[in-house]
């Protein structure tokens, strides 16, 4: 199989998951405007994953 570079545009939990389904098989490169990663799955256990807001993940902790 040819490897191919793959962008994914965002990272929340669906692009994560994503992500790691296609990183042994392909180069992934995520792009987030936000300066961390995956703050909806640091709220997970507060509500599920529709959670909306401005606050950051540590923030919530």
């Amino acid at each position: 199989m040819l490897k191919k570079e793959i962008a994914i545009i965002g990272s929340g939990p669906a692009a994560l998951i994503t992500a790691s389904k296609l990183a042994p098989f392909h180069n992934v490169t995520i792009y987030e405007k936000k300066s961390s990663i995956g703050n909806k799955f640091l709220v997970a256990g507060k509500g599920g994953f529709n959670l909306t807001n401005s606050l950051e993940g540590i923030e919530l902790a």
